[in-house]
């Protein structure tokens, strides 16, 4: 008529029971942990690869120098603005495209058909907007020597080359960067909605970050944005761009897990 205990137990959740879930769950805890030790991808600005003159506050980016993001560019179409934060200098209220010789002169495009950017002394203090390779202590020590012997880099040379100068930017404008890597590789640039057709990139290869370049602020003289007082602020959030990508096809840029 006695039940065996180990039966009771087995039945009723008592000791033998408790003491092999207790070990699971001990173990599978140890496993979860495990595998959570390496956080997910996260947006934000790359410390490690961007210049060393560069000051980065979260999204925000000021000083001069280069600065990438630290997320790649994974997905065939992606979208992003960068927001431009210079109180001295407003945008006109009235600022529509119009006819008006003074909005003409508003913002000026410095664009190299030859995308050798031979025209960059147009405008040296132009802003630059795009996608870099990635970069490291090593790039910017090689860049450092270049310059302390005299030499002006070139565009390839200090990692700007799939990049193209805005210059005359005003308090609240933005910049969209549109890249797709089907098809056609391309990036294409919009200011405050509008698209930059001069200013498009064709044929690129190899994995790329977003980039801003902010020159340095050494000048003799002309009017110009000061970069001491400029910056810029990097939005991947949808929910937070203020203008609309040139299509549909371009989503906001995804922090895609990479294969471990």
């Amino acid at each position: 008529m006695g039940a065996c205990c180990s039966c009771f137990d087995a039945i009723s959740g008592g000791k033998h029971s408790s003491q092999n879930g207790s070990s699971s769950t001990e173990m599978t805890s140890r496993n979860n942990t495990s595998k959570g030790s390496i956080p997910p991808p996260a947006h934000g600005l790359s410390r490690a690869m961007s210049a060393p003159t560069i000051r980065l506050q979260g999204f925000t980016v000021s000083g001069s120098g280069l600065a990438l993001a630290k997320i790649p560019i994974e997905q065939d179409a992606a979208y992003w603005e960068w927001h431009v934060d210079l109180p001295g200098l407003p945008r006109h209220p009235d600022d529509n495209g119009d006819e008006n010789d003074d909005e003409d002169r508003m913002h000026s495009i410095n664009m190299d058909e030859d995308n050798d950017n031979n025209n960059e002394d147009d405008d040296p203090y132009a802003l630059k907007f795009g996608v870099a390779t990635r970069k490291d202590r090593h790039f910017y020590k090689s860049l450092e020597n270049v310059e302390e012997e005299g030499d002006e880099a070139s565009s390839r040379d200090d990692g700007t080359v799939l990049m193209r100068p805005i210059a005359n930017l005003r308090h609240n404008d933005v910049i969209g960067v549109a890249v797709q890597q089907s098809d056609l590789p391309m990036i294409q640039f919009l200011l405050n909605g509008e698209p930059l057709p001069e200013c498009t990139i064709n044929r690129f290869r190899g994995t790329v970050y977003p980039a801003v370049y902010i020159p340095p602020g050494a000048a003799e003289g002309g009017d110009r944005i000061d970069d001491e007082g400029i910056s810029l602020t990097a939005e991947f959030d949808e929910d937070h761009f203020r203008e609309m990508s040139p299509h549909a096809r371009f989503g906001p840029l995804l922090a895609a897990r990479g294969i471990l």
